[in-house]
């Protein structure tokens, strides 16, 4: 069979984190191994089972087996926009400042298609999550690696980032409350970071997928920012707050303009939600307040058995304040993030290595509390 030579686009991609992750687990279940795997965040917890049952009657209507608006339904919308309102205090016009997406993964990607032109900057978070890199790639535009370091509380330092790229960044992506690390921002921060990027014309595309994941304080939106709709587009997840991560169903909403340019992308690329999926989204924001309360109460319950149990085992700089994950730091006699993630794997146990979210994720792993306390107490056994 003839090999034909990939755009030179893709070979700027390193293979995808979690696709390679799933590959080695795969093989290792081929052979008969069984393991504990703590590498992914998708949650075992069943999704609202209204919710389900929204899915499936809608999906018997005719109207709902067409192509879909890909502006998505005024139902959708709406309740989107109470749901902000609500939640955040923040008011958004739906028919100009709310996209509904196929996962906010495809919105964080499309939305570097949309604006970034070759040899502009984008601005992404190390550790951070791997696909705002693929936004750059595939626009061809240049990455600036921005060190969340735990000195700084994974917070970055705007002083660091030299002139060039000020001026010459478009986008810059951050993720609050924070995969992998875990951490919260504190509203001064976000005052910060409008600011710097009102100064320099900077987007802000605000990742918060796991705004509702959280143990203590309620993470904020970028929204809630003054000035910050001149300039950010924030996007949300229905697969971390209502465990749909197999629906493929999201939402960016913000800045005009940018909402404007995205859709432009999505018209070209998709032809837009499946209509029931989107009933069954609209339902979930609607009606199913008391099941992320109950979704909150079991990740902390885990969380807090998990990591007692790390410490007892020794390790140090364990950070849990946030999300369904723990990011921990390996053992000092370890080469590498790469290497212990090996020796757990030899154990039964898949994490992920902190490097796979950039350089300055080195020294780390992610265990994601997305099994039973079960599970996770025969996994701290095996460590």
């Amino acid at each position: 069979m003839k090999e034909f030579k990939a755009a030179s686009r893709l070979n700027r991609i390193a293979p995808y984190l979690f696709a390679e992750i799933d590959r080695k687990k795969n093989a290792l279940r081929k052979k008969g191994v069984n393991l504990i795997d703590l590498s992914i965040g998708d949650p075992d917890i069943p999704a609202p089972e209204k919710v389900v049952n929204t899915l499936y009657r809608s999906a018997k209507i005719k109207d709902n087996q067409k192509y879909a608006l890909d502006q998505g339904k005024d139902s959708l919308r709406e309740s989107i926009q109470k749901w902000f309102k609500k939640r955040f205090s923040v008011v958004l016009d739906k028919d100009g400042e709310i996209l509904p997406l196929i996962g906010s993964k495809e919105g964080l990607v499309h939305l570097g298609l949309s604006f970034l032109d070759s040899g502009q900057y984008v601005i992404v978070p190390s550790p951070g999550y791997p696909g705002y890199r693929g936004a750059a790639y595939f626009s061809g535009a240049r990455i600036h690696e921005l060190p969340l370091l735990a000195k700084k509380h994974f917070l970055p330092d705007f002083s660091k980032i030299p002139l060039v790229v000020r001026n010459k960044a478009k986008i810059i992506y951050l993720n609050y409350p924070h995969n992998p690390t875990t951490a919260l921002a504190p509203e001064s921060f976000l005052k910060e970071l409008v600011k710097f990027c009102l100064k320099y014309g900077i987007i802000i595309a605000y990742d918060n997928a796991y705004s509702e994941i959280y143990f203590d304080k309620k993470p904020k939106s970028i929204l809630q920012i003054k000035g910050a709709k001149e300039i950010a587009i924030e996007f949300h997840s229905f697969s971390k707050t209502f465990c749909l991560t197999g629906f493929r169903i999201g939402w960016a909403c913000g800045n005009r303009s940018l909402i404007k340019g995205l859709l432009k992308v999505k018209i070209n690329t998709d032809s837009g939600v499946f209509g029931a999926i989107q009933d069954a989204a609209s339902y979930a924001l609607d009606k199913e307040a008391a099941y992320v309360r109950e979704l909150r109460g079991i990740i902390k319950g885990r969380k807090d058995l998990f990591v007692r149990g790390l410490e007892v085992k020794g390790f140090k700089d364990v950070y849990s304040e946030s999300t369904f994950y723990v990011w921990a730091r390996i053992p000092s006699d370890v080469k590498s993030s790469v290497d212990f993630a090996k020796v757990l794997l030899a154990k039964g146990i898949v994490v992920t290595p902190g490097v796979g979210f950039g350089k300055y994720g080195e020294g780390f792993i992610r265990f994601a509390l997305t099994v039973n306390k079960e599970k996770l107490n025969q996994a701290l056994s095996l460590l």
